[in-house]
C-alpha cells in the first residue's frame, strides 16, 4: 500500500526534529600569525544524507548492543538502566535517518531503519508507514520485509507476518529464518502470557511445518545481501 506523500513528510519532520546533524563545510576564518584557512567545500544534500545515514548506522549498533544487554540482564535495576539507554540510542539514531531523509528523500534504505528504530521503540504503526515506503522504493528490498514481517507481530498481524515469511522463503532464506525466529518467541510470549491460544497453536503448527520445509531444502536456500554503510 502507498502511503501519501504529505503523510510521509510529516513523519520525517516529526521525527527530525530533535536530530543531532552537522551538514558541515563552512567558511575558513584568519588564524593566528595573518594566516587564512581555505574554506571548506559546502557538502552536497546526497553527501549530507549519507553522513547522516552512516551516524544512524552506528547509534543503531549502540542500540541494539544495549538491547542485548538488558535482556540478558538478571538484575532488574541493570536491566532497566540498559532500556533506557537503549531506547535514547533509538530516538537518537532515527533522528539521523529521518535528517537523512531530509535531504534525499528517496534513500529507502534510511526509510528502513526508520521503520527499524520506530518498531524497537513500539511504534509499530509508525514503523509499518516507514516499511511500505522503503518497499515503494525498492519492492524487494528484503530486508525491509523481514522488519515489517516483525512489526507484524507485534500488532498480532499473524497472516500478515507468514505471508511476509512466504517471500523470504523464496528469496532470502537467511532473513527467511530471522523472521522465523521471530515468530517462535512470539509464540512463547503468548503462551506465557495465556492469551489467544489457539491463534497460538496454529501458528506453533504451521511454524513447524514450514522449518521441517526448510531443512528439507537448506542447500537450495538462497544468500541474504549484506547491509552495508555508505561509502
Amino acid at each position: 500500500m502507498r502511503i501519501a506523500a504529505i503523510g510521509l513528510g510529516v513523519l520525517v519532520v516529526a521525527l527530525g526534529s530533535g536530530a543531532a546533524f552537522a551538514a558541515g563545510g563552512g567558511g575558513g576564518a584568519p588564524s593566528g600569525g595573518g594566516s587564512f584557512n581555505m574554506p571548506e567545500r559546502q557538502l552536497t544534500p546526497e553527501e549530507q544524507a549519507k553522513r547522516a545515514y552512516n551516524q544512524g548506522v552506528r547509534a543503531v549498533k549502540a542500540a541494539d548492543k544495549l538491547s542485548k544487554t538488558a535482556d540478558e540482564a538478571t538484575d532488574e535495576k541493570k536491566k532497566s538502566k540498559a532500556t533506557d539507554k537503549a531506547k535514547r540510542q533509538y530516538e537518537n539514531a532515527r533522528g539521523y535517518f529521518a535528517s537523512a531523509l531530509e535531504r534525499q528523500p528517496t534513500m529507502h534504505e534510511a526509510w528502513n531503519y526508520v521503520g527499524y528504530t520506530s518498531r524497537k521503540l513500539g511504534e509499530y504503526e509508525k514503523a509499518l508507514q516507514a516499511y511500505n515506503e522503503a518497499l515503494r522504493l525498492s519492492p524487494y528490498y528484503a530486508e525491509a520485509i523481514e522488519y515489517r514481517g516483525e512489526a507484524y507481530l507485534g500488532l498480532n498481524r499473524i497472516e500478515d507476518a507468514k505471508n511476509a515469511y512466504m517471500q523470504l522463503f523464496q528469496s532470502s532464506r537467511p532473513l527467511a529464518d530471522q523472521l522465523m525466529a521471530a515468530m517462535q518467541k512470539w509464540v512463547v510470549e503468548r503462551r506465557a502470557a495465556g492469551t489467544a491460544a489457539a491463534e497460538v497453536d496454529a501458528l506453533a503448527k504451521w511454524i513447524d511445518e514450514r522449518a521441517n520445509i526448510a531443512q528439507q531444502t537448506a542447500s537450495l536456500a538462497p544468500d541474504a545481501p549484506a547491509i552495508v554503510p555508505w561509502d
